[in-house]
């Protein structure tokens, strides 16, 4: 692996477009950089496709993750931006892309680890979902997501770390194994206009035929943050206790 295709720091009115990395770190890796763009590019088989930190009032557009390792998108203290129409597409893959020489690119990355178990397919090999997460949302602030669509991941959307203001509507999380991962105290609105984003499992009904569906949308419960807070309580996840709660929140 290479270190990043692209490392952009202390600079503005910058436009990256229409490039293809494979086999480097970060395809994209902005710090400090504000007033810039990012469009039409292709990450394909990296760490993490786009990382944008420290960085504010950029527009990040029409580019692709395909089976990125940890993060699609990463945005890292990047503010006041505009992020849409990009995708990120994950899948499974072996389990010896997190692995060098028995440690984790993250550990020196600074980057999370994730906790998903590999999978033994037909032909014995082991296989884990990559990316860990379609886009990771940390202390990010005042951003406009957009028309993105999010697949296939451990985690569709990772919020955190007090990011406040983020308009999140209109994208479409299909099929990942976990669509949120939030632990936060407060309820939010990830709505504009009255209009949503598409959520593959969404069970809600749809009685007038308008295309929204008529109940919000909650992918977490209460044990969903005890798990996140205290993995150690996995152990009691089928416990009848457990199911009960479950029960009373649905």
């Amino acid at each position: 692996f290479g270190r990043d295709g692209i490392f952009a720091t202390a600079s503005k009115h910058n436009e990256f477009s229409a490039n293809i990395f494979h086999d480097v770190r970060f395809a994209i890796h902005y710090m400090y950089t504000n007033d810039s763009v990012i469009s039409d590019n292709v990450s394909v088989g990296n760490v993490v496709g786009y990382a944008i930190m420290y960085s504010s009032r950029l527009r990040v557009t029409g580019n692709l993750s395909d089976g990125d390792r940890d993060n699609g998108l990463l945005f890292n203290y990047a503010n006041g931006s505009e992020i849409s129409g990009n995708v990120v597409r994950g899948r499974r893959q072996p389990i010896g892309r997190w692995a060098s020489n028995g440690q984790r690119f993250a550990d020196t990355d600074g980057l999370p680890a994730g906790d998903a178990d590999g999978v033994v397919t037909a032909t014995g090999a082991i296989t884990r979902l990559g990316p860990e997460k379609c886009v990771f949302i940390y202390n990010a602030n005042k951003n406009r997501f957009r028309g993105n669509r999010f697949e296939g991941c451990e985690i569709g959307v990772h919020f955190t770390a007090g990011s406040e203001g983020n308009e999140m509507a209109g994208n479409a999380f299909i099929r990942n194994r976990n669509q949120v991962k939030y632990v936060g105290t407060r309820y939010l609105d990830w709505s504009s206009g009255g209009r949503g984003n598409y959520w593959s499992d969404n069970p809600a009904f749809d009685l007038n035929g308008d295309g929204i569906g008529d109940n919000s949308y909650r992918p977490n419960d209460m044990i969903d943050k005890v798990l996140w807070t205290a993995p150690a309580a996995k152990v009691l996840v089928n416990s009848p206790a457990v199911q009960v709660i479950r029960w009373a929140q649905t």
